[in-house]
């Protein structure tokens, strides 16, 4: 079987670390050619030297700030020169910043910035070169928390809730054109997200209590559980698809959890 991405020129953001990464290397897996989108320049780096090094087509531009228009179309700018298209795009840079110790003011507009506003940014610095070629996959990355929090976390769920309403419009408009637009709404996944919010033995506390608690299928998830569905998006095997916001959490979003059966009444099949 032919690889499923085969010639096709990628570009992901916030594939530095964490569900990036793991589309990073998946997709190159599958044959394309990776673009990685990132801060951290000694992590882009040694991602693309590993991916050319194991046989598969990394680039790493330098340091890409989501936040910033011109870094944004320089990576673009970039990635034409060299490869002359640009068939996919997946945005999944993103951050929370309840652990900056930053004053509510400040860190509200930092996450609108890094999860909305950096997502426009690097969607519309795309979206004109997909809309000349009539061509394009959009993947952007959302949360289960836009609309089916756990917990409050009013700024990044609503900076992801407008990455939602992004997608939706974007794939209403672009549709007639060929170019397909979905979104990803992680679950808890295990990435250096929770890095914001606690460490050691106080965070795996916490991620046991929302595996038991709070996801159907009893597990943290993986940032490889991203991946998966996020190749399906991208692949021919979802031609027919454009404007679905996928739930992938385990079960989060679309049936009870356990927690919440316990309090509707309802014990699980084997629940004590």
């Amino acid at each position: 079987m032919d690889k499923m991405l085969n010639g096709q020129v990628t570009l992901i953001t916030g594939a530095t670390s964490g569900m990036g990464e793991a589309v990073a290397r998946l997709f190159a897996s599958e044959g394309a050619a990776v673009i990685i989108g990132g801060r951290s320049v000694g992590k882009g780096e040694s991602l693309a030297a590993e991916i050319n090094a194991t046989g598969g087509t990394a680039r790493y531009y330098g340091a890409l700030d989501v936040t910033s228009v011109p870094s944004n179309e320089e990576t673009v700018a970039k990635t034409l020169a060299e490869f002359g298209k640009i068939d996919i795009l997946c945005a999944f840079a993103g951050k929370t910043f309840d652990g900056d110790g930053l004053d509510e003011k400040t860190s509200y507009d930092k996450t609108i910035e890094a999860n909305l506003t950096g997502t426009y940014n690097t969607v519309f610095a795309v979206v004109p070169h997909m809309k000349e070629r009539r061509s394009g996959k959009i993947v952007i990355c959302s949360s289960n928390g836009a609309f089916n929090p756990t917990t409050p976390a009013y700024s990044y769920h609503m900076a992801k809730a407008g990455c939602e309403s992004l997608t939706v419009n974007l794939a209403m408009e672009l549709a007639p054109l060929g170019i397909r637009v979905n979104c990803i709404k992680p679950g808890p996944i295990r990435t250096s997200f929770w890095d914001e919010l606690a460490s050691g033995d106080e965070l795996e506390n916490l991620l046991d209590g929302i595996a038991r608690h709070e996801v159907p299928m009893g597990r943290i998830g993986t940032a490889d559980d991203i991946a998966g569905p996020t190749l399906f998006l991208c692949s021919e095997l979802s031609s027919y698809i454009t404007g679905l916001c996928l739930y992938v959490g385990g079960g989060i979003g679309q049936v009870y959890s356990h927690a919440q059966s316990f309090i509707l009444g309802k014990t699980p099949t084997g629940g004590k």
